[in-house]
């Protein structure tokens, strides 16, 4: 019997942007080779632009705080696919957890085959996810919808992305500029950079305008990898992305802190 297994790389891993006082903060968790068990928190501060305000530096434990995924009001949303009864596809459903309460809604996009849905975010009404096929090449999707109402949604391809197993190497939607942004993983485009490690991936930025349904790619320049987690947050004009690399582009290696800093378009 085949035994799935995937271990994450040593060193500096699992970033996660956050904003405080209009300043990009980035939290993420080190482990030594002598002890792959144990984890350390550390932080780096970053003014909007990317210049360096306090370098890498541990968290004390008593300033140290639990990581979860929130809605800019402070509550956790998500979608999720539920498989229908008849057809053998799945409908996307919005839950939120408000004050205690939940509330479940199916959202208005048509049901899929084969599914996983990623991460979800929330900006007013409208929720935005990001989700792929249960197979591969991973089909990296982009959906949004209103959570009120039932005008259809919207859904595009954002391009084939890296994975861990099933699940697409990519970030949290952010909304910002009037347009929804992800930042994700793929293979570098020629055999010469998949050859070298150091180049066989590329972080890519990609943004999608609901109105005019204009979906652009940038690529980010910086080391990457399959084998990381992206986060990314917006404050004032500009983006923030972090993810983790294994600085040689071995697996699982042992990996360091990559950040690049975007600014917004103007209206």
């Amino acid at each position: 019997m085949a035994v799935l297994a995937h271990v994450d790389p040593g060193g500096d891993g699992g970033p996660s942007v956050a904003v405080e006082d209009g300043n990009f903060v980035i939290r993420f968790n080190s482990k030594t080779q002598q002890d792959s068990n144990e984890r350390s928190a550390w932080r780096m501060d970053f003014t909007p632009d990317g210049k360096v305000l306090l370098p890498r530096h541990r968290v004390p434990p008593e300033l140290q705080r639990p990581r979860y995924i929130y809605t800019e009001h402070g509550e956790p949303v998500k979608v999720i696919s539920q498989r229908e009864k008849t057809g053998g596809k799945s409908r996307f459903v919005f839950h939120q957890t408000k004050n205690g309460q939940s509330a479940v809604r199916p959202l208005p996009i048509e049901p899929v085959q084969d599914v996983w849905v990623q991460k979800t975010t929330l900006f007013g009404d409208q929720i935005g996810f990001t989700w792929a096929n249960a197979h591969e090449p991973v089909r990296l999707m982009f959906s949004t919808a209103s959570t009120k109402g039932f005008v259809p949604g919207i859904t595009v391809f954002i391009g084939e992305c890296a994975s861990i197993y099933d699940f697409p190497t990519a970030s949290n939607p952010v909304w910002a500029a009037q347009r929804w942004w992800v930042a994700w993983v793929r293979a570098a485009q020629t055999e010469e950079e998949r050859k070298d490690p150091l180049r066989a991936w590329q972080m890519m930025l990609s943004s999608f305008d609901p109105t005019t349904k204009k979906l652009e790619h940038k690529t980010v320049p910086g080391l990457s990898n399959w084998n990381t987690s992206i986060s990314m947050k917006t404050t004032g004009d500009w983006l923030c992305i972090a993810w983790n690399a294994s600085i040689d582009g071995r697996y699982p290696g042992i990996a360091k802190i990559v950040t690049a800093f975007e600014m917004l378009p103007g209206p």
